[in-house]
């Protein structure tokens, strides 16, 4: 019975951190802060942290070619 209860307070915690962490969008989490009386941590200034819109490094990678055999020729 005991075991049960903790089985199922672990598996509902994590479904929580879940939820919190990957399914929710930035934006509901700082609301969420706000409303709770949290402070909302800063958003960086730069990088893709914050809802890239096209920079750079969320493109395709271009084709390594190094100038070393690579063991096929």
């Amino acid at each position: 019975m005991m075991e049960s209860l903790a089985v199922g307070l672990i598996v509902a915690l994590a479904f929580a951190w879940v939820a919190w962490t990957i399914l929710l969008p930035a934006a509901a989490r700082d609301r969420l802060r706000r409303l709770v009386g949290l402070p909302v941590p800063s958003s960086p200034k730069g990088g893709c942290g914050g809802g890239c819109c096209g920079c750079a490094a969320a493109g395709p990678k271009p084709a390594r070619r190094h100038g070393g055999s690579c063991g096929n020729h």
